[in-house]
């Protein structure tokens, strides 16, 4: 009988296996995260070097089983070297998908092959709201005005010449993170509703939170959850080290302002990596959110897995909330406009596996999208569908002749016939911009 764990010489270790286990405590070596696959030679020279032995989870592991009980014999270095080389490239198996930790883990691991993100996910973890939006968006809004004067604040004492205020940070992200965690549809909209504030408070505010509820989706847990939040609240404090004239310059940069503008990052990571309350993983976040896939970001010009996973989680919400946001050079894209273009750019400047789960969290029509339907009346999400994501919960305001409702009316599509021979049928047509047929979503928000 093969028992679940099993004890293992490093030099017999190999591609696939995964480890849950090691001869020594986690903290006494590089490996920051408790259980991984291995899959690049470079974690078995480091298992090596710091391991003589480890236990392997076999039913966690991609290896064929008949290749573990293979290794459990005593072989010497040499041999492993040889058989990988015979053996060549292989493919990964996935985890059974009939278990959620198993459609986790499979996600999970196509997401950051090296195990660290594995770490920060359980994978018995699924959140779900836990209070109804309407419910939430008085919290909601407390928590976003609340980091609106904190950041206000921060960025005012910085361009005076002081530091970082970490602590009081760390003290504005939390009541963010805990209305995500109870509702995350209520700080969304509420964050589509202040698109029209200063963009330097809302763009942090947002990143932040399209971060979390990334996070959320993704199952991390509170300790990776206040990462993302202070990385997404942090990702250009740099910029206030920048004249405002360059930040807010209306109209196309020259290639000496955009290189002046690119040292936002450094100068980041100059006021951050020395203050408490930093981890490594927020000053990862930081350095590499201008970093893209295809190698043609900056500031090192990283590529594909070479970029950190919170970097790369960055440089997903940054540019998303960048697009859906006005800017002295660029018109607002619609939240549905914005998650179509994000889509174009998969397995270009972001990592494939990312945006299918950026999608997935937020939705093919993000709440506060404007959505006409199959019947050409029109509505505002206002809710999402955690399984059907194209069948959101919609708030009609217009019927089919683009007249306001006398009374809105909530449709939740989950409960509504999708089949088009049906005569009943309600699907979402399309998506519109922000502000089409006169519509403000703030009038429709229901704080």
């Amino acid at each position: 009988m093969l028992f679940k764990r099993q004890k293992i010489e490093t030099a017999n270790l190999e591609r696939g296996m995964f480890v849950a286990q090691l001869d020594r405590p986690w903290l006494e070596t590089p490996f920051l995260f408790q259980g991984f696959e291995i899959r690049e030679d470079s974690e078995l020279k480091l298992l090596r070097k710091f391991c003589r032995h480890v236990y392997i989870d076999v039913t966690r592991s991609s290896l064929p089983r008949e290749k573990v009980l293979q290794a459990l014999q005593p072989r010497n270095h040499e041999a492993v070297m040889n058989g990988r080389a015979q053996a060549g490239a292989r493919v990964a198996a996935e985890a059974d998908p009939s278990t959620l930790t198993g459609r986790v883990m499979r996600v999970v691991t196509r997401l950051d092959p090296t195990g660290a993100l594995a770490a920060k996910i359980d994978g018995h973890r699924q959140y779900r709201n836990q209070v109804p939006t309407a419910r939430e968006a008085p919290q909601a809004i407390r928590a976003y005005d609340a980091a609106v004067a904190t950041m206000n604040d921060v960025l005012v004492h910085i361009r005076k010449g002081a530091g970082v205020d970490v602590e009081k940070v760390q003290t504005a992200v939390k009541p963010m993170i805990d209305s995500v965690l109870r509702n995350q549809d209520a700080m969304a909209w509420l964050v589509y509703l202040r698109k029209r504030d200063e963009y330097a408070y809302h763009h942090s505010i947002a990143s932040s939170v399209w971060a979390v509820i990334l996070g959320r989706h993704l199952g991390f847990d509170r300790q990776g959850l206040d990462t993302l939040a202070m990385g997404g609240m942090l990702l250009d404090i740099g910029k206030a080290k920048l004249p405002e004239s360059l930040v807010g310059k209306d109209g196309k940069l020259s290639p000496a302002e955009f290189d002046a503008i690119r040292k936002h990052v450094a100068y980041g990571l100059d006021m951050l990596k020395l203050s408490p309350g930093i981890n490594a993983d927020v000053l990862a976040m930081i350095e590499g959110h201008h970093e893209r896939a295809d190698g043609s970001g900056y500031p090192r010009g990283l590529k594909g897995a070479d970029i950190p996973v919170f970097a790369r989680i960055g440089g997903l919400v940054d540019c998303y909330d960048a697009m859906t946001s006005h800017r002295p050079w660029a018109q607002a894209k619609s939240p549905y406009d914005a998650i179509r273009e994000i889509n174009s750019l998969s397995g270009v400047q972001f990592q494939k596996e990312m945006v299918e789960q950026f999608v997935q969290a937020m939705g093919m029509f993000p709440t506060g999208s404007v959505v006409e339907m199959n019947t050409g009346e029109v509505g505002i999400v206002v809710e999402q569908n955690r399984i059907r994501r194209l069948r959101p919960k919609v708030l009609l305001v217009l019927d089919a002749d683009k007249q306001p409702l006398r009374e809105y009316r909530s449709l939740d599509l989950r409960k509504c016939p999708s089949d088009q021979s049906e005569g009943n049928a309600y699907w979402i047509a399309r998506g519109h911009e922000a502000g089409a047929f006169g519509l403000d979503p703030k009038n429709y928000f229901i704080g």
